[in-house]
C-alpha cells in the first residue's frame, strides 16, 4: 500500500494535476455520437497573445478572445470549417498541436446545460406587518417569520438580525452565470454592476436576456433578484443582500462549450467575489458529466487567485432530477471540492420531490415544494416580479446572499473559511423529522438530502466576526493507493470490499488530522452502470454512500477515473481503515464488470482548526414554544388541551417536573397512551384520552411486544394458525390475506382506508372493543379470526387501536366528533410522532413509512402524496 502527499503548494502542483485530471475524465462519459462539433478551438499558447494572433492568422482562424482568466489560453474560430458538424475535425486539431507554439489544443463541442427550475404551481399570500414598503416583501416566508399561528414552526432564514446589525451586502460582488439578466428591472439597476457582466453567447459586455414569446430566458434575472432587489422602493419583493453589487454573465442562451464555461467561472475574479450558478448537466438519471479541461482550470485558479488569493466562492444548485431517481454524485460541478452545493427544503421542512441526494451536498435553503406550498419572489422580464421561482434553482442564490452578508462583514475570509462557516453553522434541527440523519465521527448531524443542514445567516455571520474568527489551516492533501491492486470481478449479487488502511501521511509535512473533502477516484467498467452501489466507511464508523442505484442509467459505459466526492466525514480524523464497497443488488443477473483502478484522496488540515476545538452544540434555534422533537416531557403537552369529565386535569409548569423512576421508565419506552396525547396535541388540541378509562394493565409500549395473546411485532409474520393476516407489504401464508394496499379477499376485513363494517370498531386513537386485537400495523397470533392489511380496519368483534391494547368497551368514533382529526395538521403530527424515536436510532416512524412507500409506485419520490395517504388512512375510518 503506498501513499503520497503533498503541502498545499503541492496541491496547486503534482498533487493538483491529479484531481484535475480525474475531474475532466467526468466529461468524457458524454455519448460521443450524440456530440456537435464546432469550428472553435481552444488553445494553449505559451507565447502570449501576439504569437496567438499569428498562428492564427497563418493556419486561417480568427483569433475571437482569452479564455476568462485563464494565462495564455485562447478561443480560435476556424475561418472556413462548418460551424456544426457531428465528426471531429481530428486532422485540423492535429496540426494545431504539432506546431512548435502550441503546447495543447482541444476543438469545442456543445454541452447540454439544463437550468435548474420546476415547473410553476399555485401560490398562497401570507399576510404580515410589513418592514419594507415593498409589495411582496410579505410573500418571502423564507425571510421572514410569517407564521400565522405560533404552534407553526418557524421557518426564516435568519436574516432579519443580520440586517438589524446593518450588514446588507455593501462592498461585496456577486455574478449570476445563466441565461442573461435584465439589467434595467427597476428593482436590480441600482446594484447592477457591469464589471461583473459578460454575454459569451454574443460575445459583447452587455448580459441583457434575449426576449422571446415563452419568455424562456428568465431563469437569470430571477436568481439575481433574490440575490440583489432593492429594498424599500416600492417594487417587487427585497434581496437576501440588498445592497449588494449583481452582474449577469450571460451563457446559457446559446450552444454551451468548455471554453464558455471557462469563461464565465473565471470572469473577473479580482473584481467578483460570488458566482452563484443554478445550472449543470442534465437531472435524467443518466447522465454522468463533470467540468472539462478548462472549465477545471477555471475553478483551480478561482480558487488559486481570486478575490486577491482569497479565493472566489462558487456556489452551485445540488441539481432538480429526484424525480428522474437522480444522484449528484454524478454531477461534476455539484460534486467539486470547489464548489459549495446548496439543496432544497419545502415550506413544510421536507425534501421536495425535485431534490437529489448526494454525499457531496453542504447545505440546504428553502425553495418550493408542492401543491400549496410557497415559492420564492423574485424579480422577472419585462420589469415585473415573481412569487413563483423553484428548484434548487432559487436556493443557491438565497445562499450566495447569505455568503455575501458574511463577506461583508469579514471581507479577509478565504474559499475554505467559508465552507468551515456553512458546516459549522447550519442547523439540523428544522429539518430533523426528515429520514437518512446521522451523526459523524466528528459530532457532526449530516443528511445525503440537505447536508449539514439549513443556511442560519445570523448564526454563519456571527461566527464570521473577524474580531473572533481564526482562519482554517494551510490544507493538505493525502493520496492512498494500493500500486499492487489488480482488477477485480464484479457480479450481480455480488460485492467487492476494499480495505483502505492509512496513517493519512502522519509523520510528513502534510498530515491530514481533521478532515474536509474526501474523494475516491475510481474507474470501473459495467454492463449496467445504474445498478452500481458504491459505500465508503471510514475508520469513525461514518458510513456514506457515495454513488446509489439510477434506474434509468442503462450505459455501459462505467466510469473513468470518476470522483465520488463526500463531506460527510468533515472533522474526523482519518488515521485507520476504510473500507470501500462496491454491490449490485438489481437482480439483472446478466450484469457484470470489474474494477479497474482506484486511490483514496483526503483533504484536510495537520491540526483542528480553532472553531472545531470544541464539540458543536446543537441549540433548536428555529424551535418554538415546545422543541419539536420532544425534549420536553410527555405531560407538559397536555397542558393546554380541554379535558373530559372524569379525566384528571394536568399540573401547569413553566418547567418541567422532577422526573420519578416510574415516569423516566414510562418515557423512555414511549407508551401508547403517551404517543396518543402528542398525536392529539398535533391535532387541533381536541380530544384528551381519558386516563381513567384506561387500565394500566392494557397499555404497552410503542413498537414494543402487547401483552395481548394475538400480537405480533410491527411488520412481522404471525405465528402458528393464524388464518387471517398479513404483514406489512408481505404476502401471508393464510387463507384469508391481502397485500398492502390492495383489496383483501376476507369476508372481516376491509380495503386500506376504507370504512370497515365492524360492529364495534374504535376511533383512532381510542380504545376497541374485542377479545384479541394488535397493535397498529402488528400481526395477530393464534386463532385471531380476522385482521386486515396495514391501515385496514378489520371487520367482526376484532378490532385494534392504534399501538393499544383492547379493552372491554370504547365508544365509536361518530360518539366522539371532537376527534376528528384535521388535514393541515397532518404535518404537525409526524414532527409528534417522530418525537418517540430512540436516542441514537437513525429511523423514525415517518421514515419507515417513506422507506416503504416509495417503492410502490406511483408514489416514488412523492413526499406530498405519502402524506396524503397517510392522511387518508386515519381520517377515512372516522367518516
Amino acid at each position: 500500500m503506498g501513499m503520497r502527499c503533498g503541502t498545499t503548494s503541492a496541491v496547486l502542483g503534482c498533487c493538483a494535476l491529479a484531481v484535475l485530471c480525474s475531474i475532466t475524465s467526468g466529461s468524457a462519459d458524454a455519448s460521443l455520437r450524440d456530440r456537435q462539433y464546432l469550428n472553435e478551438w481552444a488553445v494553449e499558447v505559451p507565447g502570449g497573445q501576439d504569437a496567438a494572433r499569428s498562428i492564427a492568422k497563418e493556419l486561417d482562424y480568427r483569433l475571437v478572445r482569452q479564455i476568462g482568466a485563464l494565462e495564455n489560453h485562447y478561443l480560435f474560430k476556424h475561418q472556413t470549417h462548418p460551424s456544426r458538424t457531428k465528426r471531429s475535425a481530428d486532422h485540423i486539431t492535429k496540426r494545431l498541436s504539432e506546431d512548435d507554439r502550441v503546447s495543447w489544443a482541444e476543438q469545442q463541442y456543445e454541452k447540454q446545460r439544463s437550468k435548474r427550475a420546476t415547473l410553476p404551481r399555485s401560490c398562497l399570500d401570507c399576510p404580515v406587518d410589513k418592514l419594507f414598503d415593498d409589495p411582496m416583501w410579505n410573500q418571502q416566508w423564507y425571510l421572514q417569520d410569517t407564521r400565522t399561528s405560533p404552534s407553526l414552526p418557524k421557518l426564516d432564514l435568519h436574516v432579519i438580525p443580520v440586517w438589524k446589525k446593518g450588514l446588507t451586502g455593501k462592498g461585496v460582488v456577486i455574478t449570476v452565470l445563466d441565461d442573461g439578466l435584465e439589467w434595467n428591472h427597476t428593482d436590480i439597476y441600482p446594484n447592477y454592476d457591469a464589471a461583473a457582466s459578460y454575454d459569451f453567447n454574443d460575445n459583447d459586455p452587455d448580459p441583457f436576456p434575449r426576449y422571446d414569446s415563452t419568455n424562456e430566458n428568465k431563469h437569470g434575472t430571477r436568481c439575481a433578484g433574490e440575490i440583489a432587489m432593492q429594498a424599500d422602493n416600492n417594487k417587487c419583493g427585497v434581496g437576501v443582500a440588498y445592497n449588494s453589487k449583481v452582474g449577469g454573465i450571460r451563457m446559457l442562451d446559446g450552444i454551451v462549450t468548455d471554453a464558455i464555461e471557462a469563461s464565465s467561472i473565471g470572469f473577473n475574479p479580482d473584481h467578483v467575489d460570488i458566482y452563484s450558478a443554478s445550472w449543470g448537466p442534465n437531472d435524467d438519471g443518466k447522465t454522468v458529466e463533470g467540468p472539462g479541461r478548462l472549465a477545471s482550470k477555471a475553478f483551480e485558479y478561482g480558487i488559486q487567485k481570486g478575490r486577491g488569493g482569497k479565493g472566489s466562492i462558487f456556489v452551485w444548485a445540488s441539481g432538480n432530477g429526484g424525480r428522474q431517481g437522480d444522484n449528484c454524485d454524478c454531477d461534476g460541478y455539484t460534486d467539486s471540492v470547489y464548489t459549495i452545493s446548496i439543496s432544497s427544503a419545502s415550506q413544510q421542512g421536507l425534501s421536495p420531490w425535485y431534490a437529489e441526494k448526494c454525499s457531496s451536498t453542504l447545505a440546504t435553503a428553502y425553495s418550493s415544494g408542492d401543491y400549496t406550498d410557497q415559492r420564492i419572489t423574485s424579480a422577472d422580464l419585462h420589469n415585473e416580479c415573481t412569487e413563483t421561482h423553484t428548484g434548487t434553482s432559487a436556493s443557491a442564490p438565497l445562499a450566495a446572499g447569505i455568503f455575501a452578508l458574511a463577506l461583508e462583514q469579514n471581507p479577509e475570509l478565504t474559499w475554505r473559511d467559508m465552507q468551515h462557516l456553512v458546516v459549522w453553522t447550519s442547523e439540523f434541527d428544522p429539518l430533523a423529522n426528515n429520514p437518512g440523519w446521522k451523526r459523524n465521527g466528528a459530532g457532526l448531524m449530516v443528511n445525503s438530502r440537505f447536508g449539514f443542514g439549513l443556511l442560519n445567516a445570523k448564526a454563519l455571520v456571527d461566527l464570521a466576526d473577524p474580531a473572533t474568527w481564526k482562519h482554517v489551516p494551510e490544507k493538505n492533501l493525502c493520496i492512498v493507493r494500493d500500486d499492487s491492486f489488480q482488477p477485480r470481478a464484479l457480479k450481480a449479487a455480488g460485492e467487492i470490499t476494499i480495505e483502505i488502511p492509512t496513517k493519512a501521511c502522519v509523520g510528513q509535512d502534510n498530515a491530514v488530522v481533521s478532515l474536509e473533502h474526501v474523494q475516491v477516484e475510481a474507474s470501473i467498467e459495467y454492463t449496467r452502470r445504474g445498478d452500481l452501489h458504491i459505500t465508503l466507511t471510514s475508520p469513525s464508523g461514518t458510513r456514506t454512500v457515495l454513488l446509489a442505484e439510477r434506474e434509468r442509467d442503462t450505459s455501459s459505459n462505467g466510469f473513468r477515473n470518476w470522483d465520488f466526492m463526500s463531506v460527510h466525514t468533515w472533522g474526523e480524523d482519518p488515521t485507520g481503515t476504510w473500507t470501500l464497497r462496491i454491490t449490485d443488488t438489481s437482480g439483472r443477473m446478466e450484469n457484470e464488470g470489474q474494477i479497474l483502478s482506484w486511490k483514496l484522496i483526503l483533504h484536510g488540515t495537520s491540526e483542528r482548526p480553532e472553531h472545531m476545538k470544541k464539540p458543536r452544540v446543537y441549540v433548536p434555534y428555529n424551535a418554538v414554544q415546545n422543541d419539536r422533537r420532544g425534549v420536553e416531557h410527555m405531560d407538559d403537552m397536555t397542558e393546554e388541551q380541554p379535558i373530559k369529565a372524569g379525566a384528571q386535569s394536568p399540573q401547569r409548569s413553566q418547567h418541567p417536573p422532577a422526573t420519578t423512576p416510574e415516569k423516566k421508565q414510562a418515557n423512555s419506552s414511549s407508551p401508547s397512551l403517551a404517543l396518543l396525547r402528542l398525536l392529539q396535541t398535533a391535532f387541533n388540541r381536541q380530544t384528551l384520552v381519558d386516563e381513567s378509562q384506561t387500565p394500566a394493565k392494557t397499555s404497552s409500549s410503542w413498537g414494543e411486544q402487547p401483552l395481548a395473546k394475538a400480537s405480533s411485532s410491527w411488520g412481522e409474520q404471525p405465528q402458528a394458525n393464524a388464518k387471517t393476516s398479513s404483514s406489512w407489504g408481505e404476502q401471508p401464508q393464510g387463507k384469508t390475506s391481502s397485500s398492502w394496499g390492495e383489496q383483501p379477499l376476507a369476508k372481516a376485513s376491509s380495503s386500506w382506508g376504507e370504512q370497515p363494517l365492524a360492529k364495534a370498531s374504535s376511533s383512532w386513537g381510542e380504545q376497541p372493543q374485542g377479545k384479541t386485537s394488535s397493535s397498529w400495523g402488528e400481526q395477530p397470533q393464534a386463532n385471531a379470526k380476522a385482521s386486515s392489511s396495514w391501515g385496514e380496519q378489520p371487520q367482526g368483534k376484532t378490532s385494534s387501536s392504534w399501538g393499544e391494547q383492547p379493552q372491554a368497551k370504547a365508544p365509536s368514533a361518530r360518539e366522539d366528533a371532537g376527534a376528528r382529526i384535521s388535514p393541515q395538521k397532518l404535518y404537525q403530527a409526524l414532527d409528534r410522532i417522530n418525537q418517540h424515536q430512540r436516542d441514537g436510532q437513525d429511523t423514525s416512524l415517518y421514515s419507515d413509512y417513506s422507506d416503504g412507500f416509495y417503492d410502490a409506485k406511483p408514489y416514488r419520490h412523492r413526499d406530498d402524496r405519502l402524506m396524503q395517504a397517510l392522511f387518508d388512512m386515519l381520517s377515512d375510518d372516522r367518516q
